[in-house]
């Protein structure tokens, strides 16, 4: 995610302006937590895929993929 896509998506929930620098760190943050949780939300749905441990392999995969 790049850090303009942040400030977008920041900016059309209305919850303030990331540009103001005090907030961008605190943005980023964020961000890269909810974009963590989401793909170890993928990768536990991807293992229990009925493909045995090639799934097993993608989920390792898509979950460090950072």
């Amino acid at each position: 995610m790049t850090q303009d896509e942040i400030i977008e998506m920041a900016l059309s929930c209305g919850i303030g302006d990331p540009r103001i620098e005090f907030y961008k760190d605190q943005y980023e943050a964020f961000a890269k937590l909810v974009a963590e949780k989401e793909r170890e939300r993928i990768s536990q749905k991807i293992a229990q895929l009925p493909f045995g441990d090639t799934a097993q392999s993608f989920s390792i995969w898509v979950k460090n993929d950072t």
